[in-house]
């Protein structure tokens, strides 16, 4: 991309001006060094357009006599000569401007080579700092993954703690429930034995009442057979055998009662039993207590 020029033509004019005016050689560096500004190139571009401005007065056809005539001749070769002079001047100025022109060509394109390689090494640091960052945002995304892992395993660990010590602060009420489960477990056990032979008992009951009423009705029957004999004792001999089925039938009864009872229990104590097991941790398994 150019670069806009730093001086302008009508600055240079008159710096040409003013360096004629003093008597000096308008020349592109020392123009340049009067204005303190700009290239060679745009100076002697200016300094050149400034030179094609300048108006030379139109020469007048003259006729002069022979003596001035050769002394015009002698003063138009002095002037030729000192013309030569001042275009070998020009001439010098013109070559080193030239070199000059050359000269800050040679340093402008060592300043680009050494732009252009400076560029070409920010590229190559920008890519290389695109690889890193890269990189890094990688590891920032794989080092967000493993702390989010950490904080959910951290979360669970905390989480398995609380219930943790939850269950240690239940451990007491829970051993101190076992113990009383367990005092209602031998309890129940207790009972059922008793209400086992409480059962045998009334089984046993049950089963004799049976045996004497049939033998009661075989009694009765014999008695209806002989009541022709004697109605009054055969009377009095089936009331009392009516008061004595009456007597068995009581105690089939209560023998009902207490086997409904021993049912009942059986069922509570298995419901115990149950609820016991659910109670109990499973890695506090309460042992069986001594028959």
């Amino acid at each position: 991309m150019a670069r806009d020029a730093s001086i302008t033509q009508d600055q240079v004019s008159r710096a040409a001006e003013e360096i004629r005016e003093t008597g000096g050689r308008p020349t592109a560096r020392a123009i340049r060094e009067r204005l303190g500004a700009g290239s060679m190139a745009t100076v002697l571009k200016f300094l050149q357009a400034w030179q094609d401005a300048q108006v030379r007065p139109a020469e007048t056809p003259v006729t002069l006599p022979q003596p001035l005539q050769r002394g015009l001749l002698d003063f138009v070769a002095a002037e030729v000569e000192r013309s030569k002079t001042e275009l070998r001047a020009e001439l010098d100025v013109a070559n080193q401007t030239n070199a000059d022109l050359i000269l800050e060509s040679e340093r402008q394109g060592l300043m680009i080579e050494n732009l252009t390689a400076s560029l070409e090494r920010v590229h190559g640091e920008k890519a290389e700092m695109s690889g890193r960052l890269d990189q890094v945002v990688n590891e920032r995304d794989a080092a967000n993954h493993e702390a989010a892992a950490e904080r959910q395993a951290a979360e669970s660990a905390r989480t398995e703690l609380a219930k943790a010590l939850l269950r240690l602060d239940a451990m007491p009420r829970l051993e101190k429930e076992i113990e009383e489960l367990r005092g209602q477990l031998a309890a129940e056990r207790a009972g059922r034995t008793e209400a086992e032979q409480e059962a045998a008992v009334a089984a046993a009951r049950l089963e004799a009442a049976v045996d004497a009423r049939k033998v009661a009705d075989a009694l009765l029957d014999e008695a209806k057979n002989h009541a022709q004999v004697n109605e009054a004792e055969a009377k009095n001999f089936a009331q009392a055998k009516e008061a004595e089925i009456s007597a068995l039938r009581k105690e089939l009864k209560a023998a009902q009662s207490v086997a409904s009872d021993l049912r009942e229990r059986l069922a509570a104590s298995a419901a115990n039993r149950r609820r016991t097991r659910r109670v109990l941790p499973p890695t506090a398994a309460p042992k069986p207590p001594r028959e």
